[in-house]
């Protein structure tokens, strides 16, 4: 009988063993009650700032007007303060030619500014796997270029066919 350490892996480890920069990770669910209420109540004050434009008033009222135009600003910038609460802080942008066969990873700090930006050469890269809808890439050096979580099916075929493209 043989067997084998359970720590054989060819492929390299799976990821939750993998170091997976923090941007890259989804943010942990919140409760999604609270979600709920929140868009509710932004969606609410967007359709109030709007809606109290329905209300007639008076002709010749102008502060009536001059109060109803204050507050639908007010409201509708409640609105918007809302959802904007929802928007994360994105990692680098990560661009995947697989017809020039190169990796872009261009870094910006919070006002949108470019950092960094840096191509990579798929076919002078050590490492490339896709492996549990995780695409990550070492460099010569074994340092982690990118890992970065693929969801849409068509773009992991593109990718499986441009990495299978490059082992053939």
């Amino acid at each position: 009988m043989t067997a084998l350490p359970d720590t054989y892996m060819p492929e390299g480890p799976v990821r939750r063993q993998q170091q997976v920069p923090s941007y890259y990770n989804e943010a942990p669910l919140e409760n999604p009650l609270v979600t709920l209420v929140l868009k509710a109540v932004g969606v609410g004050c967007i359709a109030a700032a709007v809606g109290m434009w329905l209300i007639p008033v008076v002709p010749g009222d102008a502060l009536m007007q001059l109060a109803k135009l204050l507050l639908s600003a007010c409201m509708a910038a409640g609105g918007v303060m809302v959802f904007a609460g929802f928007r994360r802080e994105a990692g680098p942008e990560v661009r995947i030619d697989t017809r020039q066969r190169r990796i872009n990873v261009i870094e910006h700090d919070k006002r949108g500014n470019v950092l960094s930006n840096i191509d990579h050469d798929i076919d002078q890269l050590s490492e490339i796997v896709l492996r549990d809808n995780l695409l990550t890439a070492r460099d010569q050096n074994g340092r982690q270029v990118i890992a970065l979580p693929v969801t849409d099916p068509a773009i992991e075929n593109a990718l499986m066919a441009m990495l299978a493209r490059s082992r053939a």
